[in-house]
């Protein structure tokens, strides 16, 4: 076990985590038309099937049926997801990983400090570990199977992204067996998984409208009218619901306007994914209790999953320019495949292994002294500008606090 003791940064920390949720709490209860958070929450299915519209149907079912405003559903049932997925990680993650790495910004601080908690992201990594754990469960097969598919498909319904950091795991590391990933096995997973691609399938398709956008920012008009009243401009789609309407270009445009905004943002983000890389390997296994040959056995797992999740999430850095959540979907879906002991391919392990002997990398881990703090100063920003780099930490986030107050 990774030593329970609390380091003064680790408590640094928790206390700094402790204030930017209570902070968030305090905000988020007011957000409405005009935030991503929510709106993202609440598209529905007031147009006709669209992305992203299974979980702001069953908001509104949930709110006709209590009377409880769906802001505040949404609100509660965020923090919840969040509260789960982060008590999960520290119960069963913490062999591997120290509670430092989990609580930083590099996983469930990054919620915390960008504002997201209410978003769909912690439910969407709470589905993952669902599918995992009832694919190694006792239940019969194709019990089983169905039950996976339908928290896929629940997932994917919510928020498409699932079939980019989640989906293709299930392909891959499904299996209570260790065999190798032959063509067979490969074919008899996909099929397995078929209607749960179905859905990704339908949200592509059904990808919105402007005309869907509109319907659904109107069916939720009386809950835009008791949160802001004053605002002029709630008959326009705004938000999320806004980009409903955006064509698959305009989609992509976002994306690929920041990979192509010159030198300074691209390299900044390859940056920021590369130190995030560097200290989530070297945060791995830091038990001195345990020898180093298990410790190195321990890093090139956790690193050869990190690079199959990169190359899996690659494609969401072309749709939207979202990249901090992506950093948090890539980590946190990486833990919780390391944690449950799914394996990449032999062949993707293996290279990793080579890289690391021909790269000293057992000699340096061991020169590098490895201590919470680090993760005190490590930020990731919502948008790239020198300033919000280093203001994104949570040292200099709370300072700049402290410093308004004065």
């Amino acid at each position: 076990m990774v030593s329970t003791k609390v380091s003064p940064a680790l408590a640094i920390l928790i206390c700094l985590l402790f204030w930017a949720i209570g902070d968030q709490l305090g905000s988020c209860l007011s957000w409405g038309h005009d935030t991503w958070q929510l709106t993202e929450a609440l598209v529905n299915y007031a147009g006709g099937f669209v992305r992203r519209g299974l979980t702001g149907w069953l908001i509104g079912l949930a709110a006709d049926s209590t009377g409880i405003q769906a802001n505040h559903i949404v609100v509660f049932a965020g923090f919840i997801f969040y509260l789960l997925l982060t008590v999960w990680l520290l119960r069963y993650s913490t062999r591997i990983f120290p509670p430092a790495l989990i609580l930083s910004c590099i996983v469930m601080g990054f919620p915390a400090y960008q504002d997201s908690i209410i978003r769909k992201d912690c439910m969407g990594i709470l589905l993952l570990l669902g599918c995992l754990l009832i694919d190694r469960s006792r239940l019969q097969r194709p019990l089983a199977i169905l039950i996976v598919n339908f928290l896929a498909g629940v997932a994917i319904l919510s928020h498409e992204t699932f079939g980019f950091y989640a989906f293709p795991a299930l392909v891959f590391f499904m299996g209570r067996d260790r065999k190798s990933m032959t063509g067979c096995v490969l074919v008899r997973r996909c099929v397995t998984m078929l209607p749960a691609g179905l859905c990704f399938l339908l949200t592509a398709i059904y990808h919105g409208s402007p005309a869907v956008a509109k319907a659904v920012n109107d069916s939720w008009m009386p809950l835009w009218r008791i949160i802001d009243p004053r605002n002029p401009h709630l008959d326009a789609p705004a938000a999320a619901i806004r980009a409903l309407g955006f064509t698959s270009e305009q989609g992509l445009s976002s994306g690929v306007a920041l990979l192509t905004s010159g030198f300074y943002q691209p390299t900044a983000w390859a940056v920021l994914f590369v130190i995030t890389f560097v200290l989530v390997i070297l945060f791995t296994d830091r038990n001195p209790d345990r020898s180093s040959v298990l410790a190195m056995e321990s890093k090139i797992r956790v690193a050869a999953i990190l690079l199959a999740q990169f190359v899996l999430i690659s494609p969401l850095f072309l749709l939207g320019n979202d990249y901090g959540r992506w950093l948090f979907f890539w980590v946190a879906s990486s833990l919780v495949l390391h944690t449950l002991n799914c394996r990449v391919p032999r062949w993707l392990e293996s290279l990793v292994a080579r890289i690391f002997e021909k790269a000293k990398a057992g000699h340096i881990f061991g020169r590098l002294p490895v201590k919470d703090w680090y993760l005190l100063f490590f930020g990731v920003p919502v948008c790239w500008n020198v300033h919000e780099l280093l203001a994104a930490s949570p040292v200099s986030r709370h300072l700049q606090i402290i410093w308004s107050w004065f």
